[in-house]
């Protein structure tokens, strides 16, 4: 009898205190208080993503986002007995700079997703690498969001 009532104890502690956590909710206050810069690297279909979201005002330059050095990478991984390619893998690597007066937060970016290459229309694996390259944008797109909001925090 006692262990059922140390039980339901333990559960209701973890439930009150897991309500006192939040998601990390994006102010846009502070979203449009930077200014994006964009090195030449950086594809026109995320430049339009990334301007969407923040504005694209020139404000002063104490608060700055540099997005350069974009790179993306297609590896095909080999194998079997007629060493084909059975998968490949997408790598995007991106540089983000974040300034805020005399603070300032420099990170890399790395989003790598996997796909299977062993399809018999090659139209298809083509449409599967595209619609996997806007993944990576939407996905990159969340990590300056997340990163933004961390910094301001």
């Amino acid at each position: 009898m006692r262990y059922p009532q140390q039980f339901s104890l333990l559960l209701i502690l973890l439930f009150i205190s897991s309500c006192s956590f939040s998601q990390v909710s994006l102010n846009s206050e502070l979203i449009a208080n930077y200014s994006i810069n964009y090195d030449e690297s950086i594809p026109k279909s995320l430049t339009d993503q990334v301007n969407t979201i923040f504005n694209i005002k020139k404000h002063d330059d104490d608060n700055q986002i540099l997005l350069s050095e974009y790179t993306f990478n297609e590896y095909n991984i080999y194998a079997g007995s007629k060493l084909r390619s059975l998968e490949g893998e997408l790598i995007a690597k991106i540089k983000f700079k974040i300034t805020n007066g005399n603070e300032t937060n420099n990170r890399d970016i790395k989003v790598i997703r996997r796909y299977k290459s062993n399809e018999l229309n090659p139209f298809a694996e083509k449409e599967s690498i595209e619609m996997l390259k806007e993944d990576i944008f939407k996905e990159i797109l969340n990590e300056i969001l997340l990163e933004v909001s961390l910094f301001e925090m």
